[in-house]
């Protein structure tokens, strides 16, 4: 019996691996014969983020497929991935240049979801300004946006995944809104 593919699941900013979105995707997509989806709780400081997801991915790629579903600030963080390891990713909500962003949340930080504090500094910011991708490779990416999105402007991803394959949703939120519906052009896309 070959090994399901993996769908790494990274979420956004101050979340974890039990996120909404994280387990709607694991519940509706693991039962199925060529899937499994998977998700790590990220540590704050992208650099370790980064590291983190790396070391998963370079282990499971020796097993089986990978891909990855980014949210928000997770969607940068699989932009990075996506390029660097030429994944197949799905973009949800994704926040584009993080490291203009987080200027404005400079100072203490706690993630509620994991009682970690932490300092949002300017090498925090500039480890986000490293991982920036210029260009995504389009062909890579399934980007699913919402116009309701009330802590990023859809207008930004959509342009600047320009040449990807773009849904965009009246209405909704930042939390995406009826993603389960998503799933089949999800796992269309991965196929």
């Amino acid at each position: 019996m070959k090994n399901k593919d993996l769908i790494l699941y990274i979420h956004g900013w101050n979340s974890h691996r039990d996120a909404r979105k994280a387990l709607l995707l694991k519940d509706k997509i693991n039962p199925s014969k060529n899937f499994q989806v998977e998700s790590i709780t990220l540590q704050s400081h992208p650099k370790e983020a980064i590291l983190q997801l790396s070391k998963f991915i370079e282990k499971e790629r020796g097993e089986r497929k990978v891909h990855l579903v980014g949210s928000s600030l997770g969607g940068y963080y699989a932009t990075f991935l996506s390029e660097k390891y030429n994944l197949k990713s799905v973009m949800i909500n994704p926040a584009v240049w993080a490291y203009k962003i987080f200027k404005n949340d400079m100072g203490e930080n706690k993630n509620l979801n994991t009682n970690e504090s932490y300092i949002i500094d300017e090498e925090w910011v500039a480890s986000l300004k490293e991982i920036f991708v210029e260009k995504p490779n389009s062909e890579n990416y399934l980007v699913l946006l919402q116009t309701g999105d009330e802590t990023l402007n859809y207008k930004f991803s959509a342009e600047y995944y320009d040449g990807s394959k773009i849904i965009i949703d009246e209405g909704g939120n930042h939390s995406f809104e009826n993603l389960e519906i998503k799933i089949p052009q999800m796992l269309l896309h991965f196929s």
